[in-house]
């Protein structure tokens, strides 16, 4: 049964180009026929690590077409998110613009309230009330200051 090359070479499966080659000459070093008096078992070892050397090199490499992959992946990623950003700085840009713009309508002032007073109102009816009421007691001095802190209230509401 054969072994795994990368057992062989004695490097991991995800063993970079550089690191394959210095594992092999490591190896070839070592189990060199010539320098260990042309032992058998050397010789074995030394076509084992050739054979396992060169299959490795022929063997397409799935780690580095996954690398590349997610090298696609990330840059895909980055085009998005930076197409993402510019897209939020322009919205944020016109954002502003669209601010500056209100502001200036606006002016320094708020504008009058066009609305009719609903506590104005209900005050005038009051008054209109009392009014009908005791017309003929108008002319006592307590309806009377009644009548004008009830009127004093109403002209301070319209004045706001």
């Amino acid at each position: 049964m054969r072994r795994d090359p990368y057992q062989v070479l004695e490097v991991s499966p995800g063993a970079s180009s550089e690191e394959l080659h210095d594992a092999y000459r490591r190896l070839v070093k070592l189990h060199h026929p010539d320098r260990n008096g042309g032992s058998e078992e050397s010789a074995r070892r030394f076509a084992e690590i050739q054979e396992a050397y060169e299959e490795v090199r022929t063997r397409p490499r799935p780690r580095a077409h996954r690398a590349a992959k997610a090298a696609e992946s990330v840059k895909e990623r980055m085009a998005t998110l930076e197409r993402e950003l510019r897209e939020a700085q322009a919205a944020r840009e016109r954002a502003r613009r669209d601010a500056r713009e209100a502001a200036r309508d606006v002016g320094s002032e708020p504008p009058p309230v066009t609305t009719e007073d609903s506590v104005g109102k209900i005050l005038g009816d009051i008054r209109e009330e009392l009014a009908d009421r005791i017309a003929e007691g108008r002319q006592h001095p307590s309806v009377q200051k009644v009548s004008e802190l009830i009127d004093d209230v109403i002209a301070r509401l319209d004045r706001r």
